[in-house]
């Protein structure tokens, strides 16, 4: 089978042909139709320790169709359309038992770095990680619902906890998890401020919904804020960037009793630079803020992010799709920011 292989820590991937996955009694064999492509693959892939062997094939956002099941499989079907979870856990532990899987304490790394992936005609995986899809979902629009869509679903209910009215400050809101962040907490009620760096991506940002836009190439960002709260400051922030410059603006931003949840992480082995940021600890206890991060989604939550988009009320936003070939051009146009929500491999 085609695939795009990965063969050593922050290099580029290449395609090659390969031999098909030989599954085992509880793996599922999927012959996979879409796969979405974000940073997250990129940061992976050049972080020591994430990958855990060479060669490696990447890709966790797939979507496709099940041609072979193991013996002991009762989950999935031959035939069955499918999403997948991106974390290989034990499905044993407390946290796994109580519908915390993303604490499982047994963890056994993501799928495309502990296993192989999606960058490839077939993948084979774990059927327990396995979600249906529905026939009205098409193919490309679903292979980013298992992280693009329900990540912000997590973030936007049990971190953030978004209710109507909420000011929410969504920053890098024109990424592909940010732009489905926007839609998400328009959905639990909240009013969007999105923050980000390109005006072309912050027009569409508007165009799905959010209330103010912030273009911090030429705003401060909390002083922008402020203005935009009449100076009370947001209830909820979600960072996609992660940087140790919008933590620091988006902690700045935080009203009475505000949320800071965290979902992007900018690794210095990728990016050069440390993410730390400064908390001053009497402005947390006078004001009463929480950090959070957020860790990925339940099996529960992916089930809930797949029905909310059959329902219509979120919309996958795929800007550009490519071919398996083309999966390192689209590394690099990520790394250069000039994709807007998410791209997608089409194989």
């Amino acid at each position: 089978m085609r695939a795009m292989v990965l063969h050593q820590l922050g290099g580029p991937v290449v395609l090659e042909e390969v031999d098909k996955p030989r599954i085992g009694p509880s793996d599922a064999l999927v012959r996979v139709r879409a796969t979405g492509v974000g940073l997250t693959v990129v940061i992976m892939k050049g972080t020591p320790g994430r990958v855990t062997s060479y060669p490696r094939i990447p890709g966790h956002e797939i979507a496709g169709e099940v041609i072979e099941v193991g013996s002991e499989v009762q989950n999935v079907r031959n035939g069955d359309r499918v999403v997948c979870h991106f974390y290989l856990t034990c499905k044993a532990c407390r946290f796994c038992r109580s519908g915390r899987e993303t604490l499982c304490e047994n963890f056994g790394g993501n799928v495309g770095m502990a296993c192989d992936g999606g960058y490839a005609e077939y993948m084979k995986v774990p059927a327990l990680n396995l979600c249906p899809l529905p026939e009205e979902i098409p193919f490309v629009e679903a292979s980013i619902i298992s992280d693009a869509v329900a990540a912000p679903l997590h973030a936007c209910k049990e971190e953030a906890r978004v209710g109507p009215g909420d000011d929410v400050l969504v920053i890098g809101a024109g990424g592909g998890v940010g732009i489905h962040a926007v839609q998400m907490a328009k959905l639990c009620g909240g009013r969007v401020l999105a923050a980000d760096l390109s005006m072309g991506k912050l027009e569409l940002v508007r165009e799905l919904g959010a209330d103010e836009i912030i273009d911090c190439k030429k705003t401060n960002l909390s002083k922008e804020v402020e203005r935009l709260t009449d100076g009370k400051g947001v209830d909820a922030i979600l960072d996609f960037v992660a940087s140790s410059q919008t933590l620091e603006a988006g902690f700045e931003s935080l009203g009475t009793a505000g949320r800071l949840v965290i979902l992007g992480y900018r690794p210095p082995a990728v990016f050069k630079v440390k993410p730390t940021f400064r908390v001053d600890p009497l402005v947390v206890l006078a004001k009463g803020i929480e950090i959070h991060g957020s860790r990925y989604v339940s099996m529960a939550e992916l089930i809930e992010a797949v029905k909310i988009v059959k329902q219509g009320k979120i919309k996958p936003i795929v800007t550009q799709t490519f071919p398996l070939e083309e999966a390192e051009r689209v590394h690099q146009l990520l790394q250069e920011n000039k994709i807007t929500g998410r791209a997608a491999l089409v194989i």
